[in-house]
This record gives C-alpha cells, sequence and structure tokens, in this order.
C-alpha cells in the first residue's frame, strides 16, 4: 500500500515537471515572432492589472477570429481579383483576336483590291490620254492637209482661169486673122507662151492643139484650113478646162464635206475620251481616298493592337504581383493562427497563473 502510494506522488511529480517544460517551450516559440512578444505582452500586462482571466482568454479568441477572417477575406479577395483578371485577359485577347482579323482583312483590302485597282484605273487614264493625244495629232494633220489641199485648189483653179483667158485670146487672135501680119504672128505667139506645158497637159486636147500651132507657125498661120481646125482644137482645149475645173470643183466639195465629217468624227471622239479622262479620274481619286483612308484604319488598328498587347502584358504582370502579394498575406496569415492558437492554449493551461513571463 505504502509502495503505490509513492508510485502515485511520483507520478504526479513527473507529470507536473513534464507540463511545466512544455509551457516553458510555448514561450520560447511565442517569443521568437512578433505576434508571438505581442500576445505575451498583453499577457504580462494582463497580469500586472490583476484583470480576469477570462476577458485575456476573449481578447485572444477575438484575435484569433480576426486572423481566420483576415485569411478568409484574403482568399475571398483573390478569387474576386482572379474572376476580374480571368475576364479582363478574355476581353483583351478577343479585343486583339478582332485586331488581328481587321489587320489582316485590310491588308487583303489594300494589297488585292484598291492598289491593283488604283494602277488599273492610272493606266487606263494614261491609255485614254494617249488616245486623245493621238486624236488631237490626227485633227492637226487633217486640217494641215485639207488646207495644202485647199491650197492646191485654188491655185489649180488660178490656172485654169488663166488658161481659160489665154485660151480664148488665142481663139480670138487667131479667127482675126486672114492675111496675118508679123505683128499679128507675134501676138499670137506671146498669147500662148501664156499658157505653161502643164496647162497644154491638163486636158486630153492639149498635145493635139500644140501640134496643129506649130504646124500653123511654121506656115506662118497662111493655111485658113489649119486655122479653122485650130480654132475648133482651141475651143474644145478650153471646154476640156471648164468640165475640168467643174470635176476639181466637185472634188473639192466632197473633199470639204469628207473633211468636216471627218472633223465630227475626231470631236466627238475627243469629247468622249475627255469624258472617260474625267469619269476614270473620279474613280482614282475616290480610290486613293479609300486606299488612304484604309492605310489610316490599319495604321491605328495596328496601334490598337500594340495597345491591346501592352495592356495584356500589364495585367498579366500586374496579377503575377497580385499573386505574390496573396502568397505572402496567407502565408503571414497562416502562420500567424498557430502562434494565436498557442498562445491561447498557454492561456487556458492548469498552472499558468505559476508561468513567469
Amino acid at each position: 500500500m505504502k509502495l503505490a502510494l509513492v508510485l502515485l506522488a511520483l507520478i504526479g511529480l513527473s507529470y507536473g515537471i513534464s507540463s511545466k517544460i512544455s509551457h516553458v517551450k510555448k514561450l520560447e516559440e511565442l517569443q521568437r515572432t512578433k505576434l508571438g512578444k505581442t500576445i505575451l505582452n498583453l499577457v504580462n500586462l494582463h497580469s500586472l492589472v490583476q484583470g480576469p482571466i477570462q476577458e485575456l482568454i476573449e481578447t485572444i479568441e477575438e484575435l484569433i477570429e480576426d486572423i481566420k477572417n483576415n485569411i478568409d477575406d484574403n482568399y475571398y479577395k483573390f478569387q474576386m481579383r482572379t474572376n476580374e483578371h480571368n475576364l479582363y485577359i478574355s476581353q483583351v485577347n478577343q479585343q486583339l483576336q478582332d485586331a488581328d482579323q481587321e489587320i489582316a482583312r485590310m491588308i487583303d483590302v489594300i494589297d488585292n483590291l484598291l492598289i491593283p485597282r488604283s494602277d488599273q484605273i492610272t493606266i487606263r487614264i494614261q491609255s485614254l490620254i494617249e488616245n486623245d493625244e493621238f486624236n488631237r495629232k490626227n485633227l492637226d494633220e487633217i486640217n494641215l492637209l485639207r488646207q495644202l489641199e485647199n491650197q492646191a485648189f485654188l491655185q489649180q483653179i488660178q490656172e485654169d482661169n488663166d488658161a481659160i483667158d489665154a485660151t480664148d485670146d488665142a481663139i480670138s487672135l487667131v479667127s482675126s486673122l486672114s492675111t496675118p501680119s508679123l505683128l499679128q504672128i507675134k501676138n499670137i505667139k506671146f498669147t500662148l507662151k501664156r499658157l505653161s506645158q502643164k496647162q497644154w497637159n491638163r486636158v486630153n486636147q492639149g498635145p493635139m492643139v500644140l501640134a496643129l500651132l506649130q504646124i500653123a507657125i511654121n506656115q506662118n498661120f497662111a493655111d485658113q484650113d489649119i486655122l479653122k481646125q485650130i480654132i475648133d482644137a482651141l475651143n474644145e482645149f478650153r471646154n476640156s478646162i471648164v468640165e475640168a475645173m467643174n470635176d476639181l470643183s466637185k472634188q473639192e466639195q466632197i473633199n470639204q464635206q469628207e473633211f468636216l465629217e471627218r472633223l465630227d468624227q475626231l470631236e466627238d471622239e475627243h469629247h468622249e475620251f475627255q469624258k472617260q479622262i474625267s469619269q476614270a479620274q473620279v474613280d482614282l481619286d475616290a480610290t486613293i481616298q479609300k486606299l488612304n483612308d484604309s492605310n489610316q484604319f490599319l495604321i491605328q488598328k495596328q496601334a490598337d493592337r500594340i495597345q491591346y498587347q501592352q495592356q495584356l502584358d500589364l495585367e498579366n504582370e500586374t496579377y503575377a504581383v497580385d499573386i505574390d502579394i496573396y502568397n505572402q498575406i496567407s502565408t503571414e496569415l497562416e502562420r500567424e493562427l498557430p502562434i494565436a492558437e498557442q498562445g491561447l492554449s498557454l492561456i487556458n493551461s492548469a498552472d499558468f497563473s505559476d508561468i513567469k513571463i
């Protein structure tokens, strides 16, 4: 019986010593942290003023509850931040995708539509200008040709009139010959010299008249039959010149009419070329304006894309910082919670009043 009591006493003593050693370790652990020191200072202050132990316990319990609430609040705010981040990243990625599509579409429009169209219209305008210049060149040429033709016509008419006048004088002189004197023969020769070789050869009767005149001259115009033949030949010669003049005048009228018709045709073509050039220039101006607008739109979209990418990079960098902050706060709170609980455990210990801080 005595042996049993001794054993129980030894066990109780051993338990008390072990309990005190455990509390000492808790004190040492609390003193290693800022929050632990704060709790120990609170305990020390409480012991100095000898306040109710339950009040101290409630204070520590409130601290533990605050830490738990802060853990929950930190987690909730981080989840909200993550949701905002994911939503923002999704929106910016969509903006990037839209910008890429717009950029690709605009490059396709510029390279495969507007630039080729601008080149085509420019080539067409150049072709129309060249055709119009050729038209004006033709106009100058036909004007010059008509002028030369008219001058040749007037000159020929003048020569034919001179030939008719000279022929009339020759007919008159030859008709007046009966016993020709040297003066009359001289006058006939002078009159005949007024007719050039070109005028004699202008009609078929010319060479025959010249032959008859040469015979008459050799006979000093003494043969009346030859003179009669000369008069008849000169009349035929005159009539042929008149007929040639009439044909030439008719041809001049035809040439003038064809010239006027050709002139109208060239003017119509010129007006049509000018109209097409004006229309093409309007199309070119509109195409160039669209090209400029498209280039400006492309530049803006490329700038937008750079801005979206910068926003995306900045958000990712900011979110990475927020993750670090969340982890740091979580780590700190998770570290403080067991410390506070350890402090509460110390205060709730049975022999708390025997521990010296």
